[in-house]
């Protein structure tokens, strides 16, 4: 599924003084590997926001391969990932090219240049996004093997796709002639922008790289997605002097005035303190994260602009109808279920009714979001879903990241659960992608989140749902403490998640989705679907961009 995009093999457009938005992962399409869950989708709704506002905007990435992209599932109900089959070459990305020929640049290394491309596409007349790639000819293996996957490798494949995304997205703008007059780093690792920045700066300007790196820092803001660790990574101290001192014998400087402002003490370096100390405003994702980074990181100023979600591409158009009928709103819902249905037959080869209540748990596998929070009673679990009069479809989706090997189990023991205790009533739908997302966020009627609190940044899965009319029942955590949930959807509390799930279902939610008046119409449930939808609204990338543009840009 592709964003709204302009082709144009010959000109790149002219983009005077855009904002340039560095993250290092792009959900830009259903099939493109160059995302791992929520941050590429977010990112990618931010630049399609900026494109639909004709706002001027540069976003630059990586060009994964997809090493492992897909999730399938065995016969014995285990995990296997597979590679992607997409193929950059054959697609709607295009080459960057100078006189015809593909644009190659190079990168200073310890070991001696490194030689690097980048692909494209158009978003608007004044939106494009570029992916970079060491994937060249002549590069050493291991700079061309970390181009496979997006967050596989060890410390020295980390650091060198963190080089490649920071300084050779510099280097690419200037190329082309491109000058960003802001540069967002989205997480800590595109944050080695600032020596390319600093040392371009030093040269044009003719001051030292210390007045270089002072102007540099008023030119980058940064935004913190998560406080989890594996966001906010650390690496030896002499590590990155190692890969500083190429970069530091181009610019003329000692290298620890490179990396000092990461120094978290005498042997580690942090990149998120780094991001924090070369950028001039930070901003939190949500209103609670606002809190949490304050408290992680007192000593800098925060403000949080609530992440938000493209209604173009999550939101069924008829939904934004103000004065659709309760006849037509389910009408159009009992269509979303029945393609949802065919989807889930289509991955699984199982099917269920989709008149039945369908609850769905979706997102990237992590023990902090408490996938088997639900599971703690299996045999109640198992009576509710099954009663006779009032049915309940439970499905279950996501992937689990390749730097958590704990998150395969969790999958894998999961599947058991339904395969044995809840057959029948319960569905692993495998492969959890941006098409799948679609499906799942406008053909549930439950969308439920169980997150253990106070770790959850944002989140951005029930914002999609509930602009399609599907109702929350979640745990308070992100951007759901910004909702006033009454008479909307439904609150857990994280410290006793299964049991409120249990009472909830058997209490209100089933029945109040089953209570139908004489038309077949659940009246109430409907009731909650329009002010879901309504609230929505609160939540759109257009909303977010344009305060990013207020209190960032």
């Amino acid at each position: 599924m592709l964003l709204n995009a302009t082709f144009n093999k010959v000109k790149l457009p002219e983009i005077k003084n855009p904002v340039a938005f560095f993250c290092s992962e792009f959900a830009i399409d259903n099939d493109l590997p160059t995302y791992s869950g929520g941050l590429g989708v977010l990112s990618s709704d931010l630049i399609n926001a900026a494109a639909t506002a004709h706002y001027p905007f540069v976003g630059v990435g990586i060009l994964y391969k997809g090493k492992e992209f897909n999730q399938h599932i065995t016969a014995d109900a285990r995990e296997e990932k597979r590679d992607s089959e997409f193929d950059h070459d054959a697609s709607f990305l295009r080459p960057t090219t100078e006189a015809g020929k593909p644009l190659i640049l190079t990168l200073p290394s310890p070991t001696g240049e490194i030689k690097f491309k980048s692909y494209h596409i158009r978003l608007s007349d004044t939106a494009i996004l570029f992916f970079l790639s060491t994937d060249v000819d002549g590069n050493p293996p291991e700079w061309i093997s970390d181009m496979d996957a997006l967050y596989h490798g060890d410390t020295g494949s980390q650091i060198r796709q963190q080089i490649l995304l920071g300084v050779g997205g510099v280097k690419l703008l200037e190329k082309l002639g491109i000058t960003p007059r802001i540069y967002h780093i989205n997480e800590g690792r595109p944050g080695f922008i600032i020596w390319e920045i600093a040392k371009n700066i030093s040269v044009a300007e003719r001051v030292s790289f210390n007045e270089g790196w002072k102007k540099a820092v008023k030119k980058i803001v940064y935004t913190n997605h998560t406080l989890v660790a594996a966001g906010n990574l650390t690496y030896p101290l002499g590590t990155l002097q190692w890969w500083g001192q190429a970069f530091a014998k181009e610019a003329g400087v000692d290298t620890d005035l490179l990396i000092r402002d990461g120094a978290q003490d005498a042997n580690t370096f942090a990149i998120t303190q780094f991001a924090l100390n070369i950028s001039s405003k930070h901003t939190a994702v949500s209103k609670i994260h606002e809190k949490y980074c304050k408290e992680a990181y007192p000593n800098y100023t925060w403000t949080y602009i609530t992440n938000g979600v493209s209604s173009e591409r999550w939101q069924d158009s008829d939904y934004r109808e103000i004065n659709i009928s309760d006849e037509d709103l389910w009408h159009l819902h009992m269509l979303k279920k029945r393609e949802l249905v065919e989807t889930v037959i289509q991955r699984t080869g199982f099917g269920y009714d989709p008149n039945h209540l369908v609850i769905t748990w979706a997102r990237r596998l992590a023990e902090y979001k408490q996938p088997k929070a639900i599971f703690s009673d299996i045999a109640r679990l198992k009576n509710i879903l099954s009663t006779t009069d009032k049915p309940i479809q439970l499905l279950f989706a996501g992937n689990s990241h390749s730097a958590d090997p704990h998150a395969k189990s969790i999958i894998e023991e999961i599947i058991k659960i339904f395969s044995t205790d809840l057959s029948g009533h319960a569905i692993f739908i495998p492969n959890y992608n941006v098409s799948l997302a679609n499906h799942l966020t406008s053909g549930s009627d439950i969308w439920l989140n169980t997150p253990k609190g106070n770790l959850e940044a944002c989140g951005t899965s029930g914002m999609k749902a509930i602009g399609n009319g599907v109702l929350n029942c979640t745990v308070l955590d992100g951007w759901t403490y910004e909702v006033n949930w009454d008479g909307i959807g439904w609150v857990m509390s994280p410290d006793n998640v299964a049991d409120d799930f249990y009472k909830l279902l058997e209490n209100e939610i089933a029945p109040l989705y089953y209570d139908r008046n004489a038309e077949g119409l659940p009246k109430l449930w409907i009731e909650r679907m329009k002010k879901s939808i309504d609230t929505a609204k609160a939540f759109s990338a257009k909303r977010m961009f344009e305060e990013y543009v207020e209190k960032l840009y």
